[in-house]
């Protein structure tokens, strides 16, 4: 996994305490379900979520879009955009206020890159000979500190030239069209948005680290997704839901740290990972934390009801006994590139396929301060106090960008039962 240039976890080092507001959480007829047509699955599925969560029939929109994972942009733009930002526009006009939407199964996830003007096969191949020479460079010093670790000259060179290298291949996936790449959900956030540039991500203006703090911010939909390998997977994802609700989610969470230390972003995430758990000891659910670079083996993770971990690339590891209802992800570059290929055992695939009804995961690499701070993302969770989306909209820090949430929602299966105590909770999104 590739890392980004900024770590702001590390802002926070304790429990969230942020003025209360009065403002509504989320309401069944506040959310917008997209079904596809050309899938007969996905308009039954659509309107079963409609019926079990009491939403108005009025609030299903279908987009003709292909049966399919991939789409163009220019696909997004006329199948799936124009039409959606019709139907909320019109229901807006009818005094409907939308601030979620909900895509079902059978609509696309993924739009694939669209390469720039200033593009040329020259440059390009120019670009990535200059970053080949740089790692044989970073190569030669790494050795060169293996034998003599204290040498803070070689340190420094090393330093410097990671960060070079980075640059370079953050402008390599501007030539080649990698950072257009995006979730279809990811783009739905921005839909009611003014034109914005689509190379690289937009900063999430509900993001917990800088709420209220971007000047001009634009309107930020939430945005989950019911999906998963087949339809009767979506189906029992929605039931359990409901379900589970009713008398709260129990079981223990699960927190897979690698031990690592320094001041690397790996580091600093790997902290993260570490504070949660001092930091929901003090709730009401069992904490297992392991601090060792392997991770849990078959068999060590029982009552398996939360879950962050990493990191495994596309290789989910079935060391878990999910109970009822369970939410989690894991921390890894790939893991929602498909959710219906049943050759891939994809992390957010297979976590869905063996009965966690929620999860999150990037389309393609999306860099490592893409993923929510686990610190925030647990404790707004088990307070019982927000949905599933609402989590996901304070923690997930960019849209137009490749992280998906995959669940109802709806669901908060910490309503009844809150299982950490927050002292004047953040105020939900807008």
């Amino acid at each position: 996994m590739l890392q980004g240039s900024l770590f702001v976890v590390l802002l926070l080092s304790g429990p969230i305490f942020m003025p209360a507001s009065s403002e509504a959480v989320l309401r069944p007829e506040e959310v917008l379900i997209v079904v596809n047509p050309e899938s007969s699955d996905s308009v039954r599925l659509g309107s079963l979520y409609s019926e079990l969560r009491k939403i108005p029939f009025s609030h299903i929109a279908g987009v003709k879009a292909p049966f399919q994972e991939g789409i163009t942009r220019k696909q997004y733009d006329e199948l799936i955009a124009a039409p959606l930002r019709k139907t909320i526009n019109s229901l807006q006009e009818k005094g409907v206020r939308i601030r979620c939407i909900v895509t079902v199964y059978g609509v696309p996830l993924r739009i694939s890159k669209t390469l720039p003007p200033d593009a040329s096969q020259e440059t390009i191949k120019k670009l990535e000979e200059t970053i080949g020479e740089k790692n044989k460079e970073k190569v030669e010093l790494e050795t060169l500190l293996k034998e003599n670790k204290n040498s803070k000259e070689v340190h420094k060179k090393l330093n410097a030239l990671k960060s070079e290298i980075g640059k370079l291949q953050f402008e390599l996936a501007h030539l080649t069209g990698k950072d257009t790449v995006a979730a279809v959900d990811s783009e739905l956030a921005l839909l009611l948005s003014p034109s914005y540039e689509l190379a690289g991500w937009q900063p999430n203006p509900e993001f917990y680290f800088i709420r209220g703090r971007l000047n001009n911010s634009p309107q930020a939909l939430m945005v989950s997704r019911l999906d998963a390998s087949a339809p009767e997977v979506v189906e029992k994802i929605m039931r359990t839901a409901v379900e589970v609700e009713k008398t709260g989610l129990a079981g223990k969470l699960y927190l897979d740290a690698r031990g690592l230390s320094g001041a690397s972003e790996y580091a600093k995430f790997d902290e993260d990972i570490k504070r949660a758990a001092r930091i929901l000891e003090k709730g009401l659910m069992p904490i297992v934390l392991d601090n060792k670079p392997e991770l849990f083996g078959p068999g060590e993770a029982p009552e398996a009801a939360l879950y962050c971990g990493w990191y495994s690339l596309g290789e989910y590891r079935d060391a878990f006994e999910w109970a009822k209802g369970a939410v989690g992800y894991h921390v890894a570059s790939s893991e929602a590139v498909s959710l219906h290929d049943p050759k891939r055992n994809y992390w957010v695939k297979s976590m869905l396929d063996r009965g966690v009804i929620a999860s999150i995961g990037p389309v393609t690499e999306p860099y490592l301060t893409a993923f929510p701070p686990p610190s925030i993302f647990f404790q707004l969770l088990m307070s019982g106090h927000y949905s599933l989306a609402e989590v996901f909209a304070m923690t997930n820090p960019f849209l137009s960008w490749q992280m998906i949430l995959v669940g109802d929602p709806l669901y908060n299966p910490f309503r009844v039962k809150p299982a950490y105590p927050l002292i004047d909770p953040p105020p939900p999104p807008k």
